[in-house]
Parts: C-alpha cells; structure tokens; sequence
C-alpha cells in the first residue's frame, strides 16, 4: 500500500472516531418530588391469607424539578400487598409546561412506617419514551417515598426521584 493511501486511511479512522465520540448520548440528571393524590381506587381482599389485598388506582399531582421547573404527574398503578408489605407498579407520565412529555414505568417495594405515619417506598423505575425536547429519552429512575394516609381517594403521597437519562 502506498504511503499517501495509508495517510488517507489514517485520516479516514480519525475521523469517523472523532465523529462517533461527539454523536455519543451524555447521561444527565434531573432530580424532583412529586406530590400526588389518589383520584380513583379499588381495593379487594384476596382471601388466601389475612391482611392480603390488591388493588388499581390513578393519581395525579404536581413534580418540582430542582431546576425550579414543574410538571403535571399522571399516575396509573396497582398494588399488592400483606399486612401493608408488598409491590406497587405505577406508570408515571409527565406533562411540561411546552408539552414535552416523560413516561416512567417504576416498580417499588410498600412497608408500613415504623412510626406509624403510613406507608413507605423505595424502588426503580425505566424511563422509557418522552416527547418535545424528551423525544428518545432513555434512562433509570430511583425513587422513594411515603403515603401519609390511608389506601383510599385523597390519600396524600410524595416520591423523590433521582433520573439518570441520555437524548439522542
């Protein structure tokens, strides 16, 4: 091979390097609490063992970016629980001020507060679609929260959520 075609060549895998390295998704942050209350829920008692029930449910509130941004939260979820322990599965869909969308799927395990002030979550979640300046997010969610009252309409909740993300 010639010199100037291995020079070319050489320039060549620079280049798509340098190029690849720039088209590369950075991983962002975006930290909020969101403050919700059930407006629907149905609870049944499943009759295998005592204190066991499931349920489905919607909620909806408000999240405060720390970016002092707000969004309005839409919450689809079920639970399973025994004596207060137990899953809870939520689809959580955020709604900004443009329009830009942010849909969650979270998975969190319940236990009742030891002192005695409802219920407490801990979980994950993915990122998994959004829209406007969220289109082809991707990313991971931890989260934590607490239910202040009881499992019905108007029971009062918060989660925090810690979002890891990439955009294309």
């Amino acid at each position: 091979m010639s010199k100037s075609k291995i020079i070319a060549l050489t320039g060549l895998i620079i280049t798509v390097f340098l190029l690849a390295s720039f088209t590369q998704a950075v991983a962002a942050t975006m930290k909020f609490r969101v403050v919700f209350f059930h407006t629907k829920v149905e609870i049944i008692k499943v009759e295998d063992v005592e204190g066991h029930i499931m349920g489905v449910g919607e909620s909806t509130g408000l999240a405060s970016l720390e970016t002092g941004e707000v969004a309005v939260v839409a919450i689809n979820w079920n639970l399973d629980y025994t004596k207060g322990t137990g899953t809870t599965v939520g689809y959580w869909h955020l709604t900004f001020e443009d329009g830009s969308t942010i849909d969650i799927k979270g998975l969190a395990t319940a236990r009742p507060d030891p002192k005695g002030k409802g219920t407490l979550f801990k979980g994950t979640a993915e990122v998994y679609q959004g829209s406007g300046r969220y289109a082809g997010i991707k990313g991971n969610d931890t989260l934590t929260g607490q239910r202040v009252a009881p499992i019905d309409v108007k029971a009062q909740l918060y989660f925090d959520h810690i979002i890891t993300y990439t955009l294309p």
